[in-house]
């Protein structure tokens, strides 16, 4: 099992809830009446999320799909998705349709800065 801490998505949902490994983060949102898409960014039809592993950082593959689409954005650069890529960890954004949790995690919404925009 995995906590997972979603913070500053609603007041009162906000918590640690226990996960299954390999478990989509949108299915752990939507069984627990969070709503992602309430204060994060929406890019190309897409909610992205901040994230923060906590203790050890598992390994992770990320899809190619995701990487590139967040490299689209503004959300990473390319010396981070190849980073990603080569080392299987995970970036420090993440697409929520295309997230599994693998670890302990803290989970925010995401924001683009000023220099992103």
């Amino acid at each position: 099992m995995a906590k997972v801490i979603f913070m500053h998505f609603d007041e009162d949902k906000d918590g640690i809830y226990n996960a299954k490994i390999g478990e989509p983060i949108v299915r752990l949102a939507q069984e627990n009446s969070i709503n992602l898409d309430k204060f994060s960014c929406q890019q190309n039809g897409e909610t992205l999320l901040s994230i923060e592993h906590i203790f050890d950082e598992p390994t992770t593959y990320t899809e190619d799909e995701e990487l590139e689409l967040l490299v689209e954005v503004g959300a990473i650069d390319e010396k981070e998705a190849g980073v990603a890529q080569q080392y299987a960890i995970s970036p420090k954004v993440r697409v929520a349709s295309m997230m599994l949790i693998k670890g302990d995690v803290l989970v925010k919404p995401y924001k683009k800065t000023k220099e992103q925009k």
